[in-house]
């Protein structure tokens, strides 16, 4: 037996910053919602959701859930996109906090959103082995 992929990935933002890392996610990163208000956002075979830690920590069902702090993803850009991708975000006043070239010669950079989330942008599949 064993798993077929990550159906889901979840980042958290509080009620405070809510509607500022909801545009962050459709204007900088171009994700769009499910359907109006929706937190999810298909993303390739996969699902991002944006959720209120606010909310999910103490709700009854499905059972409370969100990191106590920032959580972590790695979105994987398009072939040949990396650099358009390090552009806009530039563009965009979005300070890349760290660049790394990985052991396979290939490159990703770091970056938060506004709930402090560490975002992570691959050229390309740095675990195929």
């Amino acid at each position: 037996m064993k798993l077929a992929g990550i159906l889901e990935t979840v980042v958290y933002c509080t009620t405070d910053n809510e509607d500022e890392t909801r545009r962050f996610y459709r204007d900088v990163l171009g994700l769009a919602p499910l359907c109006e208000g929706s937190a999810a956002h298909r993303l390739g075979s996969g699902v991002f959701l944006l959720f209120n830690r606010d909310v999910t920590s103490t709700q009854d069902w499905p059972p409370p859930h969100g990191a106590v702090g920032p959580v972590h993803t790695c979105f994987l850009a398009a072939p040949g996109e990396y650099e358009r991708w390090k552009a806009e975000l530039d563009a965009k006043g979005v300070e890349i906090v760290n660049e790394t070239t990985w052991d396979s010669g290939l490159r990703s950079l770091y970056f938060e959103d506004p709930a402090g989330n560490m975002l992570e942008i691959a050229e390309g599949d740095m675990w195929e082995g």
